[in-house]
Parts: C-alpha cells; sequence; structure tokens
C-alpha cells in the first residue's frame, strides 16, 4: 500500500508543480482581471455628446477606463488646466511635456507626481509617442478618483445614481470641439444564480466519475474542452479591449500553454487513457484559479472589461469555474474510489463503452456483479489489526482505512467544491476592486428645487418665458468688446458661452473648470440668455443688420441714467433657484470672455424662494409689499407669442427685446405712507392685488367705477392705470422683476427693482408705456428712481451644434 500511495502522491505532486509553474507565469489579460486599471465595476462612464468634425471619432474605451481619440486632422486635447495635452493627426501622437495632464494621466488614479518643470502656461513642448492617429488616455475628468464610494452610492447602493458630469475640450484648426458626458453609479445584479451554475457544473464531473456506466472518457473530454473554449473566449475578449492587442496576444502565451494541455487532455481521454484525468485536472486547476476565482465580481457588478456581452462574460466565468474545480474533483474521486476497491497502486477509469465494475481484475475474472453503491466494501477484520500489510491489489491484500460508497464519495467531492465556490464568492464580494462604502453621513439626496433643469436647446432661448416662481436668483450683466474684438473673436466667444451653457445648465461643469462651488448642487433650473446691444452695429457688424427695433431707447424726461451702468455690446441674463449656481455660472462665462470682452456692469438680484409657500403659482411681492405683475401677459393666452417674441423673418426671429432698468425704491419714504394711500398710489389692495374697483386679484379693473363721494376709486394718476393697456393703445409687456439689496458704506442699503421687460419690440412695449407713466405724472414715480438701463435684442434659441448669434453673422455674411 505504501509504494502504490507514494506513486499516486509523486503524480499529485508533479501536477501542483505544473499549476503553480503555470501560474506564476500566467500574468495574462485573463488573470489580471482589468484592463488599464479597471475590472468589473458598477461606475459606467458615458459619452453623451461629442461636437465633432469629419475624421474625428471620440470613444470611452476599456470599460470606462480610457478615452480613445482617432483624428484624421490634426487635434489638440486640452488638459486640466485647458493647456495643451496631447496632439493627434496624420504625423502621429505627441504629448506636450509641459502639460501635468501627461504626468497624472500615465496612471489610473493620478498618483504620479508632477515635476516642477511641468507648466502649463510654458509654450509646448511636443514629444512624439506614436506614429499612428489614435490616442489612448486615462482621463481623470471621467472616471471615479478615490477608493471609498461616493456618499449617494454608500446610501444606496442598490440605486442608480448620476455621479458627475464632464466636459473635455478639443481644438481642431481653429475650432473648438466639445465632449460632455456623465459618471453614474449602475448596481449589477444578484450573484447567486451564477454562483447556483457553478456549482451545478461542478457537480457534473463527479457525477461522470461516480456513476458513469459507458463514456466516461469521452464525457470527461468533452468537459476539458468546453473549459477550454470557455477561457478562451474570455481571455480574447479582454484582449480585444487592449490598446496593444500585439502585446496583449503575447502575453497570452503562458494561458495558451494551459489550452494546448487542455487539448492533450482531451485527446488521451478520447483514447481511454487515465493519464488524461490528471492532464485535465492541470486544466481544471489553471483555469479556476486564473480566470475562475479572480473574476467572480462580473456575477454582482453591471459592466466588465470585455467586447463580449456582459451575460457571455458572465457564462464563460461560470464554466471555467465550476467545470474546472469540477475536473480537479474528478482526479481526486477517482484516486479516492481506486483506494476502496483496491485494485492497484493506481487504478485505470474503464475505457470507453466498459462497465466500471469490470474494469477491476477480480471483476472481470469472476464476472461477479457489481456490489451495490450504497453499500461499503466489506473489510477483513484482520486487515485492521495486521502488522505486515500486503500492497494494495497483491494477491490476497485487503483494503485498509475508513468504510466509504460510491454515492458518499461523491457528496464529499460535491460539497468541497461547492463550499470553495461560495467561500470564494463571499470572500470577493468586498473585493478591493471596487471602492468602499464611506460612513453614513447627514447629507440628504438632492431635493426637488436643485434637480430641476430648464431646456437650453429649442427655438426660443430659455429664461424669457420660464416662470419666474422658478427661478428665484438673477444675475443681469453687460459686456464691451475690447478694443481690436472682431467679429471672428465675437464668434468664437458665442461658441464658448453656448458650449458652456449647454453644460451648465444640466448640471455639468463648463470645459476644464475645476471650480466645486456647484459641486454638490444639480442644476437649480438655471438658464442663460444671450444678446446684442445697440452699439455692436456699425462696428462689428453692420449698421444695415440692425433691427429698427434696436434703436437706442430715447431719452424720458426726468430721468439721468449712470451711464456707466447702462447700455453695454452683449447682455447676459443668468437665472437659477440657487444663487450660488448663478454667480458661477456668470463667472464662468466672464472668464470664458478674457481677451475678448469685458463687463460692464453686473446686477444681482432675487424674489421669492420655492416652497416658502403654499401657492407656488402666486403673484411675487416686491419690496414696497405690492404683488407685482398681476396683469403679465400669460403663455396661455393667444396673444402671449406676439407680444412677447419676434414673428417677422430674420435673425431676430423666435427672439425678444429685453428693457433693463435699475430702479431704486425710496423705501423710507413709501414706508411712511399708510396702507390706504400706498393702494391709492397703485391702484391696488395691498392685501390681496385686487383692483380698487373691487373683485379679486384677477378682476378687470373698472376705471371708470366711481365711489360715494363720485371720485374715480382707482385714481386718474394711479400705476396700474397709466401702465394698463387700454390707456396704451394695447401696448403690454411681460416683466420679470427682481429685487435687490445693495448695501452702503456706513450700514445702508439701495433696495429696489430690477426691472426686465421682454417684447416683441420696445417702440409698442416699454417706450409708450413709460412715457404715459411720465406723462400723466404717475404717483410712484415719488417714490422710485430710474438710475440705469439698457435694451439688448435677445435672439431665437439654437439646436444642437449651433451657437447662439449664428443667424445674425450668417445673415450679415460674416
Amino acid at each position: 500500500m505504501i509504494a502504490g500511495s507514494c506513486r499516486w502522491l509523486r503524480r499529485v505532486g508533479a501536477v501542483g508543480a505544473l499549476v503553480a509553474a503555470l501560474l506564476a507565469t500566467g500574468a495574462t489579460p485573463a488573470s489580471a482581471h482589468s484592463v488599464g486599471g479597471v475590472g468589473a465595476t458598477n461606475f459606467r462612464t458615458t459619452l453623451e455628446h461629442f461636437s465633432g468634425a469629419p475624421g474625428v471619432e471620440l470613444r470611452v474605451v476599456e470599460n470606462g477606463s480610457r478615452l480613445e481619440l482617432e483624428a484624421e486632422s490634426e487635434t489638440v486635447v486640452r488638459g486640466y488646466q485647458n493647456e495643451p495635452y496631447a496632439r493627434v493627426g496624420p504625423d502621429g501622437v505627441y504629448v506636450n511635456e509641459n502639460s501635468p495632464a501627461y504626468y497624472l494621466n500615465t496612471d489610473r488614479y493620478g498618483v504620479t507626481t508632477v515635476p516642477a518643470s511641468a507648466d502649463p502656461k510654458k509654450a509646448p513642448s511636443w514629444r512624439k509617442i506614436s506614429d499612428e492617429p489614435v490616442f489612448r488616455w486615462h482621463d481623470h475628468r471621467t472616471h471615479w478618483m478615490q477608493t471609498t464610494l461616493p456618499p449617494v452610492v454608500s446610501r444606496s447602493p442598490d440605486e442608480v445614481h448620476r455621479i458627475s458630469r464632464w466636459t473635455i475640450t478639443f481644438d481642431r484648426g481653429g475650432t473648438s470641439l466639445t465632449a460632455t458626458g456623465s459618471l453614474s453609479w449602475v448596481p449589477g445584479p444578484s450573484p447567486w444564480g451564477w454562483f447556483a451554475a457553478a456549482a451545478v457544473l461542478l457537480v457534473v464531473p463527479a457525477l461522470v466519475v461516480g456513476f458513469g456506466r459507458r463514456r466516461t472518457f469521452t464525457a470527461l473530454g468533452v468537459a476539458v474542452l468546453l473549459v477550454v473554449v470557455a477561457d478562451a473566449a474570455h481571455s480574447v475578449g479582454v484582449v480585444l479591449l487592449e490598446a496593444s492587442r500585439t502585446d496583449a496576444f503575447v502575453s497570452l502565451l503562458p494561458q495558451v500553454a494551459v489550452w494546448a494541455i487542455g487539448g492533450l487532455a482531451s485527446w488521451l481521454l478520447f483514447r481511454g487513457r487515465d493519464a488524461g484525468t490528471w492532464a485535465a485536472a492541470v486544466v481544471g486547476v489553471c483555469v479556476a484559479a486564473a480566470s475562475g476565482f479572480p473574476d467572480l465580481p462580473v456575477f454582482w457588478r453591471s459592466s466588465a472589461p470585455t467586447v463580449l456581452p456582459l451575460g457571455v462574460d458572465r457564462l464563460t466565468v461560470v464554466v471555467g469555474l465550476g467545470v474546472g474545480l469540477g475536473l480537479a474533483g474528478a482526479l481526486a474521486l477517482q484516486l479516492l474510489l481506486q483506494r476502496r476497491r483496491g485494485a492497484g497502486s493506481v487504478q485505470r477509469l474503464a475505457p470507453v463503452g466498459t462497465d466500471l465494475a469490470e474494469a477491476t481484475p477480480e471483476a472481470a475474472a469472476t464476472n461477479a456483479p457489481e456490489p451495490d453503491a450504497d453499500q461499503p466494501l466489506p473489510v477483513d477484520a484482520g486487515s485492521e489489526t495486521s502488522d505486515d500489510p500486503e500492497p494494495l491489489g497483491a494477491p490476497g491484500g485487503h483494503v485498509r482505512g475508513p468504510r466509504i460508497s460510491r454515492r458518499h464519495a461523491v457528496g464529499l467531492a460535491v460539497a468541497g467544491g461547492a463550499g470553495a465556490v461560495a467561500g470564494a464568492g463571499l470572500q470577493l464580494a468586498a473585493s478591493p476592486d471596487q471602492p468602499t462604502p464611506t460612513a453614513p453621513t447627514n447629507t440628504v439626496a438632492l431635493g426637488s428645487v436643485g434637480s430641476q433643469t430648464v431646456p437650453f436647446h429649442g427655438a426660443r432661448q430659455a429664461g424669457i418665458a420660464t416662470p419666474i416662481q422658478r427661478q428665484a436668483h438673477a444675475r443681469i450683466a453687460a459686456f464691451d468688446l475690447v478694443p481690436g474684438a472682431d467679429a471672428a473673436a465675437l464668434r468664437t466667444l458665442l461658441q464658448r458661452w453656448t458650449t458652456a451653457a449647454e453644460a451648465l445648465t444640466t448640471g455639468r461643469p463648463a470645459g476644464n473648470r475645476t471650480d466645486t462651488m456647484t459641486a454638490d448642487s444639480g442644476p437649480a433650473a438655471l438658464t442663460v440668455t444671450v444678446g446684442f446691444g445697440p452699439s455692436l452695429f456699425g462696428t462689428v457688424f453692420p449698421a444695415s443688420a440692425r433691427p429698427a427695433a434696436l434703436a437706442p431707447l430715447p431719452a424720458f424726461g426726468g430721468e439721468s441714467l449712470d451711464a456707466a451702468r447702462s447700455d453695454g455690446d452683449l447682455g447676459v441674463l443668468v437665472c437659477a433657484d440657487d444663487p450660488v449656481v448663478v454667480f458661477s455660472a456668470l463667472r464662468t462665462l466672464e472668464q470664458l470672455a478674457a481677451g475678448v470682452a469685458t463687463p460692464r456692469w453686473q446686477f444681482a438680484g432675487f424674489t421669492r424662494g420655492r416652497g416658502v409657500t403654499t401657492n407656488e403659482g402666486a403673484t411675487v411681492r416686491n419690496l414696497m409689499g405690492q404683488l407685482d405683475g398681476t396683469k403679465n401677459p400669460k403663455p396661455s393666452e393667444a396673444t402671449f407669442g406676439k407680444t412677447v417674441f419676434v414673428s417677422a423673418d430674420g435673425w431676430m426671429r423666435g427672439g425678444s427685446y429685453l428693457v433693463v432698468r435699475r430702479i431704486r425704491m425710496l423705501l423710507d419714504e413709501w414706508e411712511e405712507l399708510p396702507v390706504t394711500a400706498q393702494e391709492q398710489v397703485i391702484g391696488r389692495k395691498k392685501a390681496s392685488g385686487a383692483p380698487l374697483s373691487g373683485g379679486v386679484e384677477t378682476t378687470p379693473a373698472n376705471f371708470g367705477r366711481r365711489g360715494p363721494d363720485g371720485e374715480l376709486l382707482i385714481p386718474a394718476d394711479s400705476h396700474v392705470r397709466l401702465a394698463a393697456a387700454a390707456f396704451n393703445r394695447g401696448a403690454a409687456m411681460l416683466r420679470r422683476g427682481y429685487s435687490f439689496a445693495d448695501p452702503q458704506p456706513g450700514g445702508g442699503v439701495e433696495a429696489g427693482l430690477i426691472f426686465l421687460a421682454w417684447q416683441a419690440d420696445p417702440r409698442t412695449g416699454f417706450v409708450p408705456v413709460h412715457q404715459n407713466l411720465i406723462a400723466g405724472k404717475d404717483r410712484l414715480s415719488r417714490f422710485t428712481r430710474h438710475e440705469a438701463g439698457a435694451l439688448f435684442a435677445m435672439p431665437g434659441g439654437v439646436t444642437r451644434g449651433e451657437y447662439l448669434g449664428q443667424r445674425l453673422f450668417e445673415e450679415a455674411g460674416l
């Protein structure tokens, strides 16, 4: 017995040494379980939009780890500080060694030290790294960089989350290209079905050995081929994601050696050689160890680094793990059963077409029936105490050791293998390949206010008819072009602003900005509205391109406007429900304007925030305490479009004219008046907004109704009467006013209204109404001062691929 045991122990040792050697040299893509530093993961990088050009393609590759740019003409990739980072074109790929991105992008997590010599402000120092017009790089804007999960994911790991949005810019022939996308968390499926499938496959080889009657070797040979095919498909699926496929395929050579052994094992098994089971065990252990256990995370994660469909990739892991371990278990079971039968030092499995019971010498000689599978073979009692046991298989020899049936042996093999699969699954479920959850925090999910978006694209610019109740904060600013700035420079600026607005209004950062002011905020119903002042015509644009409605506003009697805070070449209105979002957006536009335009003036305003009243649609109040906007045109009215938007053909079609007025309120004097006197000034009840002629807020005013004393209930010089369309030849406009309260030196405050009036033509909107207010000696004018003003033509909206004001440039031939 000792001699027989040593013989199969030597074989086991040889198998173990061969497996160890193959695994030690097998650092293949299949055993690396990742491409570009990322393996199976629940993070998903998506390219949503690329304003590319013919011959320029951008792709997300390597399971979100890298981006790939292919360019037939020279295209420059911008780095993290907007510096030139890489240049891709027909001459190959060049990297700028003065770009910090060149060093940071050398690894997946950006931990490389950037040398002091790398200065993004220096002129590029180009170094060629490839002759091909294709460039792959880690771009840390597109993937999760920390080793802990985002807080929102830690709180709800089983829900889909949008973690961040990203923007990358490129330069091609003087044209700016922009790629935008998102990083999301997509939870994977439950893994237990896949573990169960692996456990079932693990049982099959054991059943073949334990209960097979015929075709045992053939069945095992087919199992080996199945493992080889599964592992080859899994490995090649990973390799095809690699940038350098030649190197990747070379690294597959140790794995190819395993497959070659698998082919040999199948050949031996098909010929009925029991040595085939030993070779099959080598293949099974190598595949399970190299491609099975390490790739278990594909069972419970939503993406994997492979070109195969995810379900197919999971199936290859199931086969490699289950059948691979099953082949090793088949060998162990064979040895166990041989010892039980006492048929020789190494018992051969039954040849093809032979019954297992007929395979033993004793059974062949006597043609005895096979013992019952559930009954242990008899053991001579004397053999348990013999001092000189005969070798296993010797004449008259006996079997030493415990009693065990074939069924019990199969059960032990299956239980051991299933335990290995389950234990590995539980251990790898917390694999460090995936960031670990952070401790719970007191943060809450993004609220309904922060998550609101207003579409940027459309026939009309957003921020005009958008209900003011959805945008509690605003900033209006004017810009003047710098000396020497021409139409081309202005076009580039408008393209930058358009790209930035597209991103900002959906909650994504603009370009390569690293500003974190709004990192924890949503878009908050942000809108960006851009237009042109009269001063641009006759300078940048031909005077003939200026619409008659854009003529400078006439001077109004009694007014003295501050020229430094009035007019401007460009007007920008930024509105949102969050003041930080508004400030950050306008600051971004200011920075993008550097070198082309400079700020001229800026006003900040506010109104009632969302959620502070039970009636979100109620008319807002100004700082005088009056409801402001009761008679505003409503989008539901048939005349709304005609009143607010330009319908005539031309570059202003779908646009609107914005009149801006900074009106200071003399609140001290106003608040000295009793409420009844304030109501006479306005012509409406202060509490309800109802006209003094009676009714509720929405009741049409009866300007001819008189009181018991014979006096008009709504005074002739009241504000609502003089501003009413009935007294201004039907003139009307959409007012979207915001209050302001600017602290002054010494502790005082200047407060008032940023008056924003939108109309199809100021000559039939703001101008006649304001002239009538002055001529009629509006009572309200005693408590207000118009201090600054401007007029801008805000053109129609844009579709994807267009830029703001594009039709003006085309119509002017610029």
